[in-house]
């Protein structure tokens, strides 16, 4: 506890293992109008019957599984169980007990003499550790604890550090023998930073069966309660969670009237839970659209009536590729601002998604993308499938990086070598974090044909997709591709059958190979490699292609393909000795016989 003005504590604290700075007034007995003990609250609106009540008698763990949590919850659980009567506060950290007293309700409380509060000198957290709740409870009961308070140990993982078997045992003993003796509840707070994974099974092994253990925590303002197990009179709850909001006009949590159970949050009651908000443009020619479906016109009036939704299903049609940001966003707000069990299904209608703008609506918060090619009735069981799921994945908080990890460069066709590199690593780092897998592919040029003809044979329409050239090959690097997809990319790329241009192909869609194939480009650059850009260029080039090659090196061919005619694709190679077809091998062939690397 501070000592500035702000404080309440008039004084030096009498001296004890358990220091104590509240005046000795007359405690209220905490009785109800029946005689019985007023229900405490657990500090949280709108939860069933049984959960929204701390029990008495049995052990209870409260754990705040991130700090926002610990500073939004501890308070309100505080204020709650004083409206039910007066509260023990035992802490080990003054500054957090200063930081409780900032609240005008527990200042008014601590001032009345409702709230008690006490700091842990380290020598009795020691004896506890030794000995057990014996000690400490006998010098709480010395300095005022009574029989009407409601007891509250926070920061408790400082009692429970390092306690062998036997030690955690005997501490279960008298834990669970103390809550039995009082009236009010008992109560272990545990603040981050924490260790769930190590302090749960303590817990679990610290009441057996008895004990009561809920988590609340955050991600990215979403709140959920979870209890690990949790008697009611309707019966035992096990890893059952219920969705939170956070009401802005009393600063407090509120449920949001949904439930999941499991580790992977199954869903197991919620109010929506069976409604179908969709886009008109997600189900145009469909026949058969249940009746109870909600169709909206277009995603402004998608998100308004998602607006209010817990559990829904949300239909959005993925549109064109230029769309794809603004459904993006789209995606990533309702995520954010609706709880998890909300459903997000993307359905392609005009055309296909790249691998990339799929894996992002996945990231930022999509629940599932239908492809093109399945049909309506196989998307009315998809939908039935995810009706119980909630959202299990992470979601990036800020919308536009997320974006931008995702996207290609701006960039797409020939690019000088060095251009190349540079773009190509460039994709790698930015991409690397949110494991997306390229392609570059490595396509060596037959000795006869001209490295400019095969050049033309390419043609590139997405952002990302680049190529370039050494003195032995053709380089293509194809963003967001899997390897299974290569074969049928290049033969969209080319305008040509590849066997007709190339002797043999080497792929590699690993980061460290497509950066050693980028490597064994820079390193040809430094002998000197040409800049094909002039003759490549749609409008009709003047001059010779520029190149940087040393003397040494044989003289370029000189280009022989007319620019191919407006409106059409076709592309001539330009004459020379006949090309037999041959199949392009699947293997790394770096160095073709007969061609130099000068």
């Amino acid at each position: 506890m501070s000592t500035a003005s702000s404080s309440p504590r008039k004084g030096p604290p009498p001296p004890g293992r358990v220091r104590t700075w509240l005046r000795r007034l007359r405690l209220s007995s905490g009785q109800g109008p029946d005689g019985g003990a007023t229900p405490t609250r657990i500090g949280i609106e709108g939860l069933p019957d049984g959960v929204g009540q701390l029990p008495a008698h049995v052990p209870v763990s409260l754990v705040a599984a991130d700090a926002p949590s610990a500073a939004l919850w501890f308070p309100a659980l505080l204020e709650d169980a004083l409206a039910a009567g007066p509260v023990g506060l035992v802490a080990s950290d003054t500054s957090w007990v200063d930081g409780l007293l900032r609240r005008p309700a527990l200042q008014a409380a601590y001032r009345a003499g409702r709230l008690q509060l006490w700091v842990l000198s380290p020598g009795l957290q020691a004896e506890v550790r030794r000995h057990g709740l014996l000690s400490l409870m006998q010098e709480l009961e010395r300095t005022g604890l009574s029989d009407a308070h409601a007891l509250f140990v926070c920061d408790a993982q400082g009692l429970l550090a390092g306690l062998s078997v036997a030690e955690l045992a005997r501490v279960s003993r008298q834990l669970s023998a103390l809550c039995r003796e009082r009236a009010r509840p008992v109560v272990l707070g545990f603040f981050p930073p924490l260790e769930p994974e190590v302090l749960l099974p303590a817990l679990r092994n610290l009441c057996q069966m008895s004990m009561h253990i809920a988590t609340l925590r955050t991600d990215a303002d979403r709140w959920s309660l979870g209890l690990e197990r949790w008697n009611t009179d309707g019966g035992a709850l096990f890893q059952t969670a219920f969705g939170l909001l956070h009401d802005d006009t009393t600063g407090r949590l509120m449920a949001d009237g949904t439930r999941t159970r499991g580790a992977a949050r199954e869903l197991v009651e919620a109010a929506d839970q069976s409604e179908v908000i969709a886009t008109r443009a997600s189900i145009e020619g469909q026949r058969g659209v249940p009746g109870h479906w909600r169709i909206v016109e277009g995603l402004a009036d998608l998100e308004i009536a998602a607006a209010a939704s817990v559990a829904a299903t949300v239909l959005l049609d993925a549109g064109q590729a230029s769309d794809f940001e603004s459904r993006a966003r789209l995606v990533h707000q309702l995520r954010l601002s609706r709880p998890l069990t909300l459903k997000i299904v993307v359905r392609e209608n005009l055309g296909k998604l790249r691998t990339h703008s799929e894996q992002a609506l996945l990231q930022l918060g999509a629940s599932a993308v239908v492809y093109k090619e399945v049909g309506f009735s196989r998307l009315l069981q998809l939908l039935q499938d995810i009706n119980a799921q909630s959202h299990t994945r992470k979601v990036h908080p800020d919308c536009e990086q997320a974006l931008g990890s995702f996207m290609p460069a701006r960039e797409r066709g020939y690019q000088p070598p060095a251009q190349f590199c540079a773009l190509v690593r460039s994709m790698l780092d930015r991409t690397h974090a949110i494991g997306l897998s390229h392609s570059l592919v490595r396509l060596n040029v037959l000795a006869q044909i001209p490295h400019l003809d095969a050049l033309r044979a390419c043609h590139t329409a997405r952002d990302g997709d680049l190529f370039t050239a050494d003195h032995e090959a053709v380089y293509v690097f194809l963003f967001a591709c899997r390897e299974p997809d290569v074969d049928l990319a290049l033969h969209r790329l080319f305008a040509l059958p590849l066997t007709q241009l190339f002797s043999s192909e080497a792929t590699d869609c690993s980061d460290t190979g497509i950066r050693a194939m980028t490597s064994h480009v820079q390193e040809a650059l430094r002998k000197g490699l040409p800049d094909y850009s002039a003759l490549l260029d749609p409008a009709p080039a003047a001059t010779a292609v520029a190149t940087a090659a040393p003397a040494s090196m044989p003289p370029l061919p000189s280009p022989t393909l007319p620019a191919p005619p407006t409106g059409t694709g076709a592309v001539h190679v330009a004459a020379g000795p006949s090309v037999q077809r041959r199949p392009i091998a699947r293997r790394a062939v770096p160095y073709p016989a007969g061609r130099s690397v000068a």
